[in-house]
């Protein structure tokens, strides 16, 4: 909805609107209690060619606030009209009568409203996407009132997104999403959801919960013809099977998802499933097939540019070519991975090439504990879960070894870097705020979003985006240098 729909709302009762001459505005009067003789009224008004903000399908502009209160016409009333002193403002009401103004002008409001049809706003969304406001109002059938932040348009000095990601947790975020979908009656949302808390769940060690949610999103989706969004559930069911145990049927659902990707035309779905077909072949000691879907993923990477996910298929196929008894072949693949992750000024990457130098000596790597987060350390993470990452949460599939030697010590090397790059505490600054807010309104307006995560770079957003060395998969928004 545009600015210019807004008079097409249905308001609450008693709400009034004024007419403003122009369409790219909003103007209610909203009614409040009668007491002392006055009924008192709030004038609510869009800032005039103030922006419209979209994230996550909400709009949002920025507004203010009048107090107002209209003597009530009896005789109480009337004694107090006659003895008060004059006004400085008055204002006419939309109903023909006057008001006096009450007050200074409060300017932190938002008037925010949903972009999807069918999907009206709730109490729960309003307080995850803005955790510090005050007070929240509806107003009508798809138009609230959010008091106690800061408007778009000013986000330097006081942004109205949260200065911290949300302490809920992301499965609480994603039941809320779940439930919105199904009261809303939006099956293709409602598909979204379920694969966003697949995933989740997956990730969390509840495979099998995390299965039956997954093959409830495919009926939905295969509903609807979309083989995009086919490919996205399939290649996360067959993430969930595996890590269920049941390493046949994950394969499957794999070459199912690669075939809807091709036909879809997705290169990123491609090139993630062929990545993950490539994992699970190594671990299933697969090692010719684990190359060549490895090779495919990484040509597919160099193709659209997707330098962080060349950079981790590089370490892959060190791996493999370790597991392969290949040792100059896994120093030179790695190294490679080493030399990229540089370019992109990857704050781990020092202790990613030393394990790599132990690697060449033959010597024996860091252990996974030494390289968790302090006690009290900042972690840009919902719950204390590690939620970003396109396979999961280490970098590593089931049956596949994390050790201090060999391969493992490789595997293990990536893995513990995934897990530091979690960590705001662990060798580098988040972002800063207004840059993570940049990014998360970007995210939040790209159709490859869910709300949650980015389906090109599996990666949840609300954590990715306080990364100062992560960047957008297409290049929307950029690492930050220095």
């Amino acid at each position: 909805m545009g600015l210019s729909d807004w008079r097409n709302l249905v308001l609450n009762e008693g709400v009034l609107s004024e007419r403003t001459g122009h369409d790219q505005r909003i103007v209610l009067w909203l009614p409040g209690s009668r007491h002392d003789g006055f009924q008192h009224w709030e004038r609510i008004s869009s800032v005039a060619r103030a922006e419209v903000r979209v994230e996550q399908w909400i709009s949002a502009v920025a507004a203010t606030a009048i107090q107002a209160r209209q003597p009530i016409r009896s005789f109480l009333g009337n004694l107090v009209q006659r003895f008060r002193k004059s006004v400085e403002r008055s204002w006419m009401l939309p109903n023909g009568e006057s008001a006096e103004q009450v007050g200074d002008r409060q300017c932190d409001l938002l008037l925010v409203w949903s972009e999807k049809d069918g999907e009206p706003l709730d109490e729960a969304r309003i307080k995850y996407r803005w955790p510090e406001c005050q007070r929240s109002e509806k107003l009508g059938s798809n138009l609230y009132l959010v008091c106690g932040v800061e408007g778009p348009g000013s986000e330097p000095e006081s942004p109205a997104l949260p200065a911290q990601p949300p302490q809920e947790s992301p499965v609480q975020v994603a039941e809320k999403m779940l439930a919105a979908a199904r009261r809303a009656g939006d099956r293709r949302q409602e598909a979204s959801a379920l694969t966003d808390f697949g995933i989740l769940l997956t990730r969390s060690g509840k495979a099998q919960h995390a299965v039956a949610l997954l093959e409830e999103a495919l009926t939905l989706v295969r509903q609807f013809g979309d083989r995009a969004l086919e490919s996205d559930v399939l290649d996360n069911q067959g993430m969930a099977v595996l890590a269920a145990g049941q390493p046949g049927r994950a394969l499957e659902l794999f070459r199912q998802g690669l075939e809807s990707a091709r036909v879809a035309g997705d290169q990123f779905a491609e090139k993630m499933t062929l990545f993950h077909l490539g994992l699970a072949y190594s671990a299933g000691r697969d090692l010719t097939q684990a190359f060549g879907h490895l090779e495919q993923a990484l040509t597919i990477a160099r193709q659209v540019g997707d330098r962080e996910h060349e950079a981790d298929l590089l370490w892959q196929l060190g791996i493999v070519h370790a597991e392969a008894g290949q040792r100059d072949q896994a120093i030179a693949r790695s190294q490679e991975a080493v030399d990229l992750f540089k370019e992109m000024e990857n704050p781990q990457v020092d202790w990613l090439e030393s394990q790599l130098q132990k690697y060449r000596r033959g010597e024996t790597g860091t252990p996974m504990a030494a390289v968790a987060p302090a006690a009290g350390a900042s972690a840009p993470y919902f719950g204390g879960q590690i939620v970003t990452g396109g396979w999961t949460d280490q970098g590593s599939m089931p049956g596949q070894s994390l050790g201090g030697s060999g391969p493992g010590l490789l595997r293990m090397a990536f893995s513990a870097m995934k897990s530091m790059a979690q960590f705001a505490g662990s060798g580098f600054k988040a972002t800063p705020a207004s840059t993570y807010q940049k990014r998360l309104r970007v995210c939040g307006q790209c159709p490859h979003h869910t709300g949650l995560r980015c389906k090109l770079c599996g990666c949840f957003t609300s954590v990715k985006a306080w990364m100062p060395h992560e960047s957008c998969p297409i290049g929307k928004w950029a690492a930050e240098k220095g």
